[in-house]
């Protein structure tokens, strides 16, 4: 069985993993958000033999952008995933092709092309065993991390897991689903060897939403990350004693994400609903985007990098104040306003604060699933981890579990 890094291996973007075994397919075909003169995002690899079919883990960009590219060269084979996954991956693209056009260049596929991807898409639940093709059989299991996001589990000429991007503790999505091994792992590297503390983390999150700074800008995905820190929010509003205001792509999607309640913990059923009906939070009207900055709020709006949106509108209104903040609180592509402001690159007066929410699996978490589910395999790949964090996370993990444990780069091919 062979394995090429297509993408997102010694990296974060561009997932794509190419599996020839029984099968020839792709795991996730996405974009690395990287900004630069004349350049928006770094593909992937075309280095595949004709395919048989593909697989999706989840709709984030950095995994499923780049499948209309496929489309528009004429690969005609069935996309798999959840049905989640199948309606927010053609919002991200569709996203993604607009956000070419906001930075004035020419988009790396037609707009066609991503109608066209999805009449290829063939949805299957959690849990469901099936034939992707040539005896290849797959299962999707939740993974934690997005409404509809999984674990690939492949049986081919070898039992492979994908586990995409994962999550424990989630307020809003299913704990990931354990009950398996597999020969190969691909595990998430996004923290490294680090422990990220999720009630810490959040308790520090809040803190700084609340220091008593005029207005305070936290960008925010409209899917994810959005609604978690709305949510968060909503559980901390007697700390709170301004207005708040969000995008209403925000309450769009939070209403997108109910259609789906057998992808979500049934105790988020109600905290969504309520989200979604809050007298306390407004929409952000970007008309009178300066009269609400002169009175002063808190402002949750996308995108989470600073590289376009109401984000960005909001940021330039209150960059050069220092009694304003603004709160980063994730993971921020090179090239983006996010990335330079904390590499020091950009200088802003207003407050600049860096305050992570777990959203990925930490060292702890990782050492958890190999001891349930990769115990004996014969190979586990870190991916979706810029380096030095890849390699410092495989280094650890190998001394303790005395595995062969691997931090692969871009390009590289696996035979096993």
């Amino acid at each position: 069985m062979r394995l090429k890094c297509l993408g997102g291996f010694g990296e974060q973007g561009r997932s794509a993993l190419l599996v020839e075994g029984k099968s020839c397919f792709l795991v996730d075909y996405g974009v690395k958000k990287t900004v630069g003169e004349g350049i928006l995002g770094e593909l992937p690899l075309e280095d595949f033999p004709e395919l048989d079919f593909i697989v999706v883990t989840h709709a984030h960009q950095d995994h499923t952008a780049m499948l209309p590219l496929l489309v528009e060269k004429g690969i005609n084979v069935p996309i798999y995933a959840t049905p989640p996954t199948k309606e927010f991956t053609i919002t991200y693209c569709e996203s993604w092709h607009k956000s070419y056009e906001s930075h004035g260049l020419v988009p790396p596929y037609d707009k066609q092309s991503i109608y066209e991807l999805e009449k290829l898409f063939v949805t299957k639940p959690y849990f469901q065993e099936f034939e992707a093709g040539k005896g290849t059989l797959i299962t999707f299991f939740p993974s934690g991390h997005l409404v509809g996001s999984a674990i690939v589990h492949i049986k081919d000429e070898k039992t492979i897991a994908h586990f995409g991007d994962i999550n424990f503790n989630d307020a809003i999505n299913p704990e990931p689903y354990l009950d398996f091994d597999a020969e190969i792992g691909i595990i998430n590297g996004s923290y490294g060897d680090k422990i990220m503390p999720k009630e810490l983390l959040e308790k520090k999150f809040i803190e700084n939403v609340t220091s008593g700074r005029f207005n305070v800008l936290i960008p925010s995905a409209a899917l994810g990350r959005g609604q978690v820190v709305c949510l968060l929010l909503l559980e901390n509003l007697s700390k709170i004693d301004k207005e708040i205001y969000i995008s209403k792509s925000i309450i769009e999607n939070t209403k997108r994400v109910l259609k789906y309640p057998h992808y979500i913990k049934p105790e988020a059923i109600g905290m969504l609903n309520k989200l979604v009906d809050s007298p306390y939070f407004k929409i952000i009207d970007e008309s009178k985007l300066n009269d609400l900055v002169e009175k002063g709020a808190i402002f949750i709006a996308p995108d989470a990098m600073l590289s376009s949106g109401p984000a960005l509108k909001i940021f330039n209104l209150l960059k050069d104040k220092p009694q304003n903040k603004i709160i980063l609180s994730g993971f921020l592509a090179p090239g983006t306003l996010g990335r330079k402001l904390t590499e020091g690159k950009v200088s802003i007066n207003a407050v600049l604060s860096l305050s992570e929410l777990k959203v990925h699996t930490d060292l702890a978490d990782n050492e958890f699933i190999i001891n349930k589910t990769l115990s004996n395999a014969k190979l586990i790949l870190i991916h979706h981890g810029e380096e030095p964090k890849s390699t410092n996370l495989a280094n650890k993990l190998r001394e303790k579990f005395n595995l062969d444990i691997r931090s692969p780069h871009f390009g590289d091919a696996i035979i096993i």
